[in-house]
Order: structure tokens, then C-alpha cells, then sequence
């Protein structure tokens, strides 16, 4: 059964573009579209759709109080927020208020994709927190495919203290894996 999906945003070239892109997903369908925080809870009382898409800043009200609106209305609807604005703490604030995750605009279609499957069936998207110089150090090591015993020795590190900041990589990024880790890396060009 596809995934009922309605989109919520001000700019209609955004939602227009947005069903181009999903348009390519057989698991999706697209039930509604709504330009305004106003015409949001119209539309997912006409709709009824699994998952909204909706954007962080609205002319006439805080995406982020849209969201609260629509978990104490809609507590089944599932909530994936949009943003030009891909700094932590607009995900951090759009979870802590009960959304999927926050996917930022300038993403690309496969991203958008997988986070709304991932919310769809239930996830969280991980909240990308800021890593520190050297985190980015072991990360762009660990990107490069090198192993533990030779970041430590590049880095004039211990192993024990390489192995303490790979841990909390792993929890910033939400990724728990070394190859998880690896391909990440290679993403953001490290």
C-alpha cells in the first residue's frame, strides 16, 4: 500500500517541485497540498494522508507550532519537516516536538526519498549534531580507509583515544557502523 503523503508549503514552486520528484516514486502518493499553516489542518482533516511534509517557515504561522498542532489533532499523521535551514538545531527542535526528522531543502531527491520511507515506517530521521576539528580529523581519516592504529599514530593520538572519539562520531551522526561511518564521510567530502 503506498505511503499517503500531503505537502505543506508557502512557495508554489517548491510543492511543485517536490511532485515531480516524488511523481517518481511508485510507493508514494501524493493525497494533498496546502500553501498556508491555515489550510494544513484543513487538509489533513480532508486527506487523511499518512505523512506530511511540511516546512519549517510559513506566512502565516511557525512550522514548529503547525507541528504541535498537528500531534495533539492528528496524533497518526507522521510529520517530516522541510527547511532551507539545515543548522542541528532546527532538527533538534522539530524531534523534540514530536516530527520524523527535518530534511533541509537543498538536499538531494534520493535523501528526500529515503526520509520519507524511513518516517513512514515509523523512524526517526538522526539529528546531525556539529563534530568537533578533530572528530572531522578521524572522520576524514576514517573516509580515507584507515585503520584505528594508523589515524592514532597519524594524529599522535591513542588507540584508546581514537577508539573514545569514533564512539561519539558514531552518536553525533547516528551512524554504528565503521563502514557506516566510512561511506558517510566520503558524502559530506571529507
Amino acid at each position: 500500500m503506498p505511503i499517503r503523503l500531503a505537502i505543506v508549503d508557502d512557495h508554489r514552486l517548491v510543492r511543485e517541485g517536490l511532485k515531480t520528484i516524488l511523481a517518481t516514486a511508485p510507493d508514494i502518493d501524493i493525497v494533498g497540498e496546502a500553501g498556508s499553516a491555515h489550510d494544513a489542518m484543513s487538509l489533513l482533516g480532508d486527506a487523511r494522508p499518512d505523512l506530511l511534509l511540511l516546512d519549517i517557515a510559513l506566512p502565516d504561522g511557525d512550522g514548529l507550532a503547525v507541528l504541535s498542532e498537528v500531534r495533539e489533532r492528528f496524533p497518526e499523521v507522521r510529520v517530516l519537516m522541510l527547511s532551507m535551514h539545515s543548522e542541528p538545531e532546527y532538527a533538534v527542535a522539530a524531534t523534540e516536538r514530536g516530527a520524523s526528522g527535518l530534511v533541509g531543502k537543498d538536499g538531494s531527491p534520493d535523501v528526500l526519498l529515503d526520509a520519507i520511507r524511513t518516517a513512514a515506517a515509523g523512524g526517526v530521521l538522526p539529528v546531525d549534531r556539529p563534530l568537533s576539528s578533530r572528530e572531522r580529523q578521524i572522520l576524514s581519516r576514517i573516509a580515507a580507509g584507515m585503520a584505528n592504529p594508523e589515524i592514532a599514530q597519524s594524529l599522535g593520538l591513542s588507540e584508546k583515544t581514537v577508539d573514545g572519539h569514533i564512539e561519539r562520531i558514531m552518536s553525533k551522526v547516528g551512524i554504528h557502523t565503521r563502514a557506516g561511518l566510512l561511506a558517510h564521510g566520503r558524502r559530506l567530502g571529507l
